[in-house]
């Protein structure tokens, strides 16, 4: 097996984390053996911040993060932000006006926090994202109105999640959001994610790599879903989870094990470290 690869973007949901929401003991190990060996493993995830705190006691080993799909790039040694990309402030009432038009639930994310309306976290299941509820219970910022929150913002915001009740009804919103300085990316059944134009997790794969020392041509992303496929395109070597959708399967050069079946550790051990994962 090669192993001329320096650095492993894993994403998070879907591929990092099983259907449960957990890491599985092989994985985490892996990831261990990897850091040990002078390999650099990161997160490349949507989630901001603070949906990844719950988790770092388990990750010790993790170098850097990309967070909100490439928006803030985190030192996990350091515990400090080194670059952070904001989403234009004409856009906010565009995206608040077309929010209006669907039934969907909105998450804001600003400087690693997420803000959410606190009365609409017991009504996720609403908007397929029921998993993610006992996490939203202890990471967001839980504010009245997260629309009226994101109309007052002066600090800045990073990325903005519309979760829909349908694809079709994320669809039609992105269709309403054509012609904005941002980029429109499906995620999860039937969310829609607002990040700034031209940051995706290609640009924070990219951004990691710098910060790093590291060429990108000697970087591993893995990930399952539409918003991954920028990063495995511009990594050296590009994985699907076995779970991944069609677009991502069609696209990796390499596939391994579903979430649930330690597919991450698989990747690591193959095309990382270079070994047998028998």
């Amino acid at each position: 097996m090669s192993n001329d690869y320096d650095l492993i973007a894993l994403d998070m949901d879907g591929t990092l984390l099983r259907s449960d929401k957990t890491i599985s003991k092989r994985t985490l190990a892996a990831i261990g053996k990897a850091a040990a060996r002078g390999k650099a493993v990161c997160l490349a995830t949507g989630r901001p911040l603070s949906e990844i705190l719950p988790y770092e006691k388990e990750l010790p080993a993790i170098r850097c993060c990309m967070l909100e799909s490439g928006a803030l790039l985190w030192d996990s040694e350091e515990k400090k932000i080194l670059a952070r990309r904001t989403l234009p402030e004409d856009c906010y009432d565009r995206i608040l006006e077309a929010s209006l038009q669907e039934d969907m639930m909105v998450q804001a994310m600003s400087r690693g926090q997420s803000i959410v309306t606190g009365d609409e976290i017991a009504h996720m299941q609403h908007w397929h994202m029921q998993v993610y509820e006992p996490l939203y219970r202890e990471a967001a910022v839980r504010v009245p109105d997260a629309r009226a929150w994101i109309r007052a913002c002066r600090d800045g915001i990073e990325k903005i999640n519309l979760y829909h009740i349908s694809r079709e009804a994320s669809i039609r919103t992105s269709e309403r959001l054509q012609g904005l300085p941002m980029e429109r990316i499906y995620a999860e059944t039937s969310s829609l994610e607002l990040s700034p134009k031209g940051v995706d997790k290609g640009s924070g794969l990219l951004d990691l790599c710098r910060v790093l020392g590291i060429p990108a041509s000697r970087a591993i992303a893995v990930g399952d879903a539409d918003n991954d496929l920028p990063m495995i395109r511009a990594a050296g070597l590009g994985i699907a989870m076995g779970n991944a959708n069609d677009h991502v399967l069609k696209e990796a050069q390499v596939t391994v094990g579903t979430n649930d079946e330690d597919g991450c550790a698989q990747a690591i051990d193959r095309f990382l470290l270079g070994e047998n994962d028998d």
